[in-house]
């Protein structure tokens, strides 16, 4: 005898034997899975209020919901007294149901791998390569009675999922839907695990070797537990939200690049919320009568359309436009149902389409954009609502709102800096003026003094003073000249310091090539190259690291006037010395460039300003050369820093009294292993 809450089975047959649906973690798309783990799973969509966390609950770690859903499959099948069982959710990434853990004994390694058909099952076809699982093989009478059975039945496990109702049966040999897997098997009861907002998201099933070993009460006793283990999954997808929030702060917080920042965001925001795409559009012409937004960002196929710019709403232009005209957020299934759609820019066909959401990104001084997520209709499940939740807009709300700091708060450097810049400018042109009119002065003076010889009306005393005056006069001439020179090249290295032509760079051959060409070679200094082999390679214009290590190495003889040394260190950077000097942390590989001399070292007071424009100890040049040093290696993503012969034992520059050298410390960010080779 059959219970089911709901008698409609569907029309598609069902492989899943029962819901005995077995295989590896699901999870893909956030890491590689464990069997039987939460930490790396595509868990289905929950959203319960914080009401429902009780204290237990609350307190559990995301290794810990394993175990609680583990004891609570086991409490499960010892509370109605049966010998077998499973608890199955359904994997958001493939639209698939999966098994998650098992209990009781029989279990083999190919019932466990063993997974839903997606291909097999549209239109109630026969399931061609049913009795194959993944890495294995389904022989004998299983996997015969697998291929018998999966033509006319759907599985009791998927029926409930389908449905979300609980069924049991008592006689499964006649049950309509049972499809099997042990043959000791009389009895069966399963109950979905159900979101709070509706919607199956997973499946508690229990089976006895006794017949009519279930009933209603049975049912009732597992749907509790059901209950308990939503909660518990609810808790985990929370935990895992939260922790990816703020690592995501973390990031925003410690880079100022906003590229990089739009990539991180709709990469993270499609993981987070197991959406299948994101988009970002951003204000254009805020404030004017024909503002739009524009397609600057997408983790799928209109990736290429955001490179080229081509992609742009109108306010109130479809559900993107609506969005950034109302500064409200908007969650719907299937887009065609929704007037306000229009279909102008997807990232699938309509029909392809299962959810949409869509949020305002808002900054202090209003909307600046919308971020936009969809879900795809994919596996055997396709047909079953696939929402995004409540719970799922406070995040993206969440990280939009990361988002739209991090925007405020990069165009408020980049304004800041170019008001630096401009400040920087006219501190420049006065000084190129003042200095370039001292030089043009002085030559002047010697044309006008050599004029005036030159005229004289005595032939005899024009040769004579050609003999001994003219040449030092056209020396004088020169040397102004060649002062010009130097001015205008320190300024037009300043201006050009951030425009890079760059390729992949052996850090250790530009350092060896630097110092052949700009080292003295009968320097009273002594030069020490200590070059860490097998260096990854950087992304650098090598002409402008060049000049940066040219300038140190030139500061570093000029300072040491009676002898000394110079010691050049390349080496990957520890997490110490990247965490100081960056104040972020980072897991990317790091190089580290130093330059340590014996000379005179610099005071504290010159250490916070020598890197300022114009400032300089020199009797020569405009003081522009650390400046220089500075923005090259900045425009190749790095830090440059003084910290003094003391080094550093958790904080920079110990040391401040003259006399104890010079030391510099230049991070670079490092390619990835799979970059291309470096340049030899």
């Amino acid at each position: 005898m059959a219970g089911d809450m709901n008698d409609s089975a569907g029309d598609l047959s069902d492989p899943s034997v029962a819901g005995h649906v077995a295989g590896d973690a699901i999870g893909d798309a956030i890491g590689h899975a464990v069997s039987g783990s939460l930490i790396s799973a595509s868990l289905p969509g929950t959203a319960f209020l914080n009401s429902d966390f009780d204290i237990e609950l609350s307190q559990t770690s995301l290794a810990g919901a394993d175990e609680l859903l583990k004891s609570t499959l086991d409490e499960a099948m010892t509370s109605i007294n049966g010998t077998r069982g499973f608890l199955a959710l359904i994997d958001t990434a493939s639209g698939e149901l999966v098994l998650r853990f098992t209990t009781g004994e029989g279990w083999t390694e190919d019932i466990r791998r063993l997974r839903v058909n997606i291909r097999a099952l549209a239109g109630g076809a026969a399931a061609s390569g049913l009795d194959s699982v993944e890495g294995a093989t389904v022989e004998g009478a299983l996997g015969k009675r697998l291929a018998e059975y999966s033509n006319a039945r759907q599985g009791i496990t998927r029926h409930v999922v389908v449905n979300g109702r609980r069924y049991w049966t008592g006689d499964v040999s006649n049950d309509p839907y049972y499809i099997g897997f042990f043959d000791d098997v009389k009895s069966e009861v399963a109950v979905p695990i159900t979101a709070r907002g509706g919607g199956t998201i997973g499946v508690i099933n229990i089976e006895s070797p006794q017949a009519n070993a279930f009933g209603e009460e049975h049912a009732n006793k597992l749907s509790l537990l059901a209950r308990r283990a939503a909660v518990i999954i609810a808790m985990a997808e929370h935990q895992l939200r939260e922790e990816a929030l703020i690592a995501i702060g973390k990031d925003f917080n410690s880079t100022a690049d906003l590229d990089t920042i739009i990539h991180d965001v709709v990469v993270q925001a499609t993981k987070i919320l197991r959406a299948d795409d994101c988009s970002l559009f951003l204000m254009q012409d805020e404030g004017a009568e024909h503002a739009a937004l524009q397609l600057v960002a997408s983790n799928g196929p209109l990736s290429k359309q955001a490179e080229s710019g081509g992609v742009r709403y109108a306010l109130g232009e479809g559900l993107t436009g609506w969005v950034a005209q109302n500064a409200a957020a908007i969650r719907v299934g299937d887009p065609r149902t929704d007037p306000r759609w229009k279909g102008l820019f997807m990232e699938a066909p309509a029909g392809e389409i299962a959810a949409v959401m869509a949020v305002p990104v808002r900054g202090h001084r209003g909307t600046t954009g919308v971020l936009r997520v969809i879900r795809h209709r994919k596996g055997s499940l396709y047909f079953l609502p696939q929402e995004f939740t409540q719970a799922d807009e406070d995040v993206f709300l969440t990280l939009a709102g990361q988002l739209a700091v991090a925007i405020d708060r990069t165009r408020f450097l980049t304004r800041l800096l170019n008001a630096e810049r401009m400040a920087a400018w006219g501190e420049m042109s006065a000084r190129s003026a003042h200095m370039i009119g001292n030089a043009v002065f002085g030559v002047k003076g010697h044309l006008n003094e050599l004029s005036h010889l030159l005229k004289s009306d005595d032939p005899n005393r024009v040769l004579e003073i050609a003999a001994c005056d003219v040449a030092l006069l056209m020396e004088d001439v020169t040397r102004g000249i060649y002062r010009l020179e130097e001015i205008l090249g320190e300024f037009r290295d300043f201006v050009l310091a951030t425009q890079l032509h760059a390729t992949p760079q052996d850090i250790n051959q530009v350092m060896r090539n630097v110092a052949a060409e700009s080292f003295p070679r009968h320097s009273k200094v002594d030069l020490v190259l200590n070059l860490t082999p097998q260096l990854p390679p950087v992304m650098a214009d090598e002409a402008k690291l060049k000049r940066a290590f040219s300038e140190l190495i030139e500061n570093s003889i000029d300072f040491q006037p009676h002898g000394g040394m110079l010691t050049i260190r390349t080496s990957i950077a520890d997490s110490d010395m990247v965490r100081e000097l960056t104040r972020r942390q980072t897991e990317e590989t790091t190089l580290q460039i130093e330059f340590i001399d014996s000379g005179p070292g610099l005071s504290e007071q010159d250490r916070q300003r020598v890197f300022t424009p114009f400032y300089t100890r020199k009797a020569k040049g405009m003081g522009l050369g650390l400046s220089i040093v500075k923005g090259i290696v900045e425009a190749h993503g790095g830090v440059i820093r003084e910290i003094g012969r003391g080094g550093m034992n958790g904080v920079l520059g110990l040391s401040s009294d003259n006399g104890s050298g010079a030391h510099f410390v230049i991070l670079l960010p490092s390619l990835p292993n799979d970059a291309p080779p470096a340049k030899a």
